[in-house]
């Protein structure tokens, strides 16, 4: 949304007054410049001796063998030479195709196939090597011959598009006929090359060096802020413009203003008090000390347009808070505002046109009201810091669930909806079984086998069928409770 106003919109610094004092102009460009110096050497001091949360290296997230293992587990999609591109179906390259362009991946404006796989990989930062074992495989490489391509998702087992309903490539039926059309399987024969993603070196460091990472999927755990004024924002710091009025060097409740209210409020601890309008925040949070990127942000980044991108003022351009990143659908979610606006949200591609600053500090998510909302160091994976969910109760599987939430962008709202589906479908019993339809575990998957796609452990693990379950209701419903809306209507989902 464009903002439009006079001296003082977009961050142009009220020199006029400093501390409520008037000074001279000839006064506050030196007491500028000290400040924006001091500003950069504290962030120099904290790059080289705090604790970073940075970006996600692509080696430790690949998200999209989460896209594909989603698609495989949803029977809507089958495989189709004819119909390949996702409506509903796919064939083996489209299928690697779409899982990384929905990763945010630069592979064309087009499906490739096998005999031009490789130059698009190629291009977009992979790596060719020649087949070896299976051995030599890592999360998220994806295997190649001229005739086949998958993606490797871990433990010896594959994710692909294979044939259709009859063992062959029209697919006259749409969607997945057979539960075999898109699956994980642990078939290796026949590659001749694997392209392991060494990045596009796209995100550039503070001192100007490149280096390369993806997107992480993620929320600030707030996702309240649409429709706060001053006032409410304000509240977050007893009535005062960010902590003892940090914030106020901006025009009140312009773009400006509001980011670094906001980033204040999750963390930011050296957000820039003069990093002029809009479209300059990319630029001065470079010169601060703070890594920038177009296509690899998290939720907690400041996303700063040009100029006339994104409906941005053609003077000025504008800048906003990542609110959450759903690297599944390639997309994020802003919190913004302008003047005479209360605050609003977009939800828009990755790749969009604007320059993401990413944060150096540990963000804690916060809801507007000012409760405390769930710490996360928006970079990183707590995957790891569930226990091991083996023949869990339905307690502790309740428990995984809700700390799982955020990993799919969802706040803590979305349990209630949850919980209520999966006391009716399993009563959060990991050996749960349908008697009539042989449906399996937590989630009810049938087969229970397609939760293999989030471990070898489905039979027994609560915090694999969680996982599996969750995707799936992602990928199917949006929401828990969308799923729960759907359960409600028709009795099952």
């Amino acid at each position: 949304m464009a903002e439009r106003t006079g001296n003082g919109g977009h961050g142009l610094v009220k020199g006029a007054t400093v501390f409520g004092l008037a000074v001279p102009m000839i006064v506050i460009v030196p007491l500028v410049m000290l400040m924006s110096l001091s500003t950069i050497l504290v962030a120099m001091v904290q790059a080289q001796y705090g604790t970073t949360c940075g970006v996600a290296n692509v080696s430790g997230s690949t998200s999209w063998v989460s896209w594909a293992k989603n698609i495989a587990d949803d029977d809507s999609h089958g495989y189709s030479q004819t119909h390949r591109n996702g409506n509903p179906d796919y064939d083996c390259s489209s299928f690697v195709y779409h899982a990384l362009k929905h990763a945010g991946l630069d592979v064309g404006s087009s499906a490739f196939n096998t005999s031009s796989e490789g130059a698009a990989l190629e291009k977009a930062g992979f790596e060719r090597h020649d087949w070896a074992k299976v051995s030599d495989l890592q999360t998220g490489d994806i295997v190649w011959s001229s005739s086949h391509t998958e993606i490797y998702i871990g433990d010896g087992r594959f994710v692909g598009a294979h044939h259709d309903e009859n063992g062959g490539v029209t697919g006259p039926k749409a969607g997945d006929q057979t539960g075999d059309e898109i699956s994980v399987t642990s078939y290796a024969a026949g590659y001749t090359a694997y392209y392991r993603y060494k990045g596009s070196m796209n995100v550039t460091n503070s001192d100007g060096s490149a280096s390369s990472a993806q997107a992480v999927s993620g929320s600030t755990g707030s996702t309240n802020v649409v429709g706060m004024s001053e006032k409410d924002a304000e509240a977050w710091f007893n009535g005062q413009q960010g902590p003892n009025n940090y914030c106020a060097t901006y025009a009140r409740g312009q773009c400006t203003w509001w980011t670094c209210m906001r980033a204040k409020k999750l963390g930011w601890k050296n957000v820039g008090q003069y990093w002029g309008n809009g479209q300059d925040w990319a630029r001065s949070g470079a010169a601060a000390g703070y890594k920038t990127t177009t296509d690899a942000p998290v939720a907690g980044s400041i996303i700063s347009w040009p100029a006339g991108v994104q409906d941005s003022d053609p003077t000025y351009g504008h800048v906003g808070i990542v609110e959450s990143v759903d690297t599944a659908k390639g997309t994020i979610t802003t919190s913004e505002k302008g003047a005479g606006y209360k605050v609003y949200s977009r939800t828009m591609p990755i790749r969009n046109g604007g320059t993401y600053v990413l944060p150096n500090d540990k963000l804690t998510g916060m809801g507007a009201s000012g409760s405390s909302g769930t710490e996360q160091c928006v970079t990183g994976d707590d995957s790891t810091s569930d226990v091991s969910g083996d023949k869990a109760s339905a307690a502790d599987a309740k428990k995984m669930a809700r700390r799982k939430l955020k990993d799919f962008g969802w706040d803590d709202s979305q349990f209630d909806c949850l919980d209520k589906l999966w006391t009716r479908e399993s009563g959060w019993q990991w050996n749960a079984t349908n008697p009539s339809s042989g449906a399996y575990g937590i989630p009810q998957s049938l087969p229970g086998s397609k939760m293999a796609s989030a471990g070898q452990d489905w039979k027994t693990n609560a915090a694999t069928q969680v996982k599996w379950g969750l995707g799936y209701i992602q990928q199917r419903y949006q929401s828990p409770c969308g799923a729960w809306a759907h359960s409600e209507a028709t009795g099952w989902y």
